[in-house]
């Protein structure tokens, strides 16, 4: 916490250090002058009943069990968990956990659980595996987004993930809500949480143990009965959830949905050459998209300003360049052109390149085309409200550092394969079409 920036005032409890990384050390959470808020709890097992009694006596009404050794472990840990349980529930402490990797709330600073520096950011993410907590966090500021909550569940004897699903609802520093799952302990009441926010904002869902065969996984893990995948997937698409099926997945569609704005439908532009063409239309079809074909004078209008190669096939979508020279301006002009059409909904091309153009020789007017390029680029989203992904296969410096910049600044995402690209702009249009089917869709209060 201190290394996190904690503002707020910390009571260390031991009963037999003096003090604790500079702080003065109390033997009781009764012995603390003060009010205690929360209390993290990191005793052994058997030692957690009497030091929640503490806690209840002491007046303090949340506390997270990061301890281990409860249901995970089998019928004796399962009865001492519900021992903690009853306690906590008689003396009105609400708690996360036990067997969790703590919280993360960057609006008060506080991390208990993720390593390093934290990147501030609008995603929400509940998980009942600490250690994808850790991994998520890194992964999101590689993608230029940052978390505002973590939460590890745990075993989620107390609250559980419908509860924590109904926190972020809530929480205006949220805007995305990403949870990993293992089991459900009430199945209905997430469903019930879901429907009331559903259309407001993005719940993503990456649920483990689709097999019945390697549910003991999940028991032994976070005590998650893992149940009947089918009825989950039944349950996610009538509450308004997007379920992804594999982890970057997960990290993508949260990323995606914090940076780029929704489509208005499912009708899609691709612009690129050869072969990555043919393979981001077919994975569009492929993923419920659509391609439209252009309209034959919206085929002149797209190229008017360009000698279109001639040995390219007409741009009818995809716009297909054939491997042809052309510069990051001339691209950015017909992307931006094909934004304009009212039959496109969204965009993906290949990352703008910048081959020389010979007419302008001076590094200052090279400077001035990439300035209007990236212009170009960064008004279709954000002028036009149009979505907008790209794809680079080369990993070669083509791309100038001023068009990279301007579209990492506009939140337009790149990614290494043409199927990655269309699965994130797949994301988008499912979550327009969530918003459309829960028009009167409202968040709930808390209780």
């Amino acid at each position: 916490m201190q290394i996190g920036g904690y503002k707020g005032t910390i009571y260390p409890i031991n009963p037999r250090e003096e003090k604790i990384l500079g702080l003065p050390v109390y033997r009781s959470v009764l012995d603390v002058p003060n009010r205690i808020d929360l209390a993290i709890v990191t005793v052994r097992a058997e030692q957690v009943p009497p030091a929640m009694r503490e806690c209840i006596q002491k007046g303090i009404k949340g506390a997270v069990l990061i301890t281990a050794g409860f249901a995970e472990t089998g019928s004796r840990g399962q009865a001492l968990q519900e021992e903690v349980t009853g306690i906590a529930r008689q003396g009105g402490l609400r708690f996360v956990g036990p067997n969790c990797m703590g919280i993360y709330s960057a609006a008060a600073n506080l991390n208990l659980s993720l390593p390093g520096e934290v990147p501030r950011g609008s995603i929400g993410f509940v998980s009942q595996s600490g250690t994808f907590g850790g991994i998520f966090a890194r992964a999101v500021a590689s993608r230029g987004c940052g978390l505002s909550s973590f939460i590890s569940a745990g075993n989620q004897a107390d609250l559980d993930v419908a509860d924590y699903l109904e926190y972020l609802a809530n929480d205006p520093e949220t805007k995305v809500v990403v949870m990993y799952i293992e089991g459900l302990r009430d199945g209905k009441k997430l469903f019930n949480v879901g429907r009331k926010i559903a259309g407001q904002k993005p719940v993503i869902i990456y649920k483990a143990g689709k097999n019945q065969s390697i549910a003991r996984a999940a028991m032994s893990h976070t005590a998650s009965v893992a149940g009947e995948d089918r009825v989950f997937d039944a349950m996610c698409r009538q509450a308004g959830f997007i379920r992804v099926d594999e982890l970057l997945s997960l990290l993508d569609a949260a990323a995606i949905l914090t940076r780029q704005p929704l489509p208005g439908g499912h009708r899609i532009g691709i612009l690129g050459t050869g072969g990555l063409c043919v393979v981001l239309a077919d994975t569009c079809v492929s993923m419920g998209m659509e391609v439209p074909e252009l309209k034959e004078e919206h085929i002149k209008f797209i190229i008017s300003d360009l000698e279109f190669p001639p040995h390219a096939p007409t741009p009818r979508n995809p716009v297909d360049f054939a491997g042809a020279n052309r510069t990051a301006l001339q691209e950015a002009g017909v992307l931006n052109k094909m934004a304009q059409l009212d039959y496109i909904d969204g965009l993906i091309c290949n990352t703008p390149i910048t081959w020389a153009d010979s007419s302008k020789s001076s590094v200052a007017e090279q400077e001035k085309l990439l300035t209007q390029a990236a212009e170009l680029i960064t008004a279709i989203p954000q002028k036009l409200g149009k979505p907008v992904v790209t794809v680079d296969l080369s990993d070669i410096a083509f791309t100038n550092e001023l068009i990279v910049k301007a579209m990492e600044a506009a939140g337009i995402p790149t990614y290494n394969t043409p199927e990655a690209a269309a699965r994130a702009m797949a994301i988008l249009v499912k979550y327009a079409e969530i918003k459309r089917r829960f028009p009167n869709a409202s968040h709930p209060q808390l209780r």
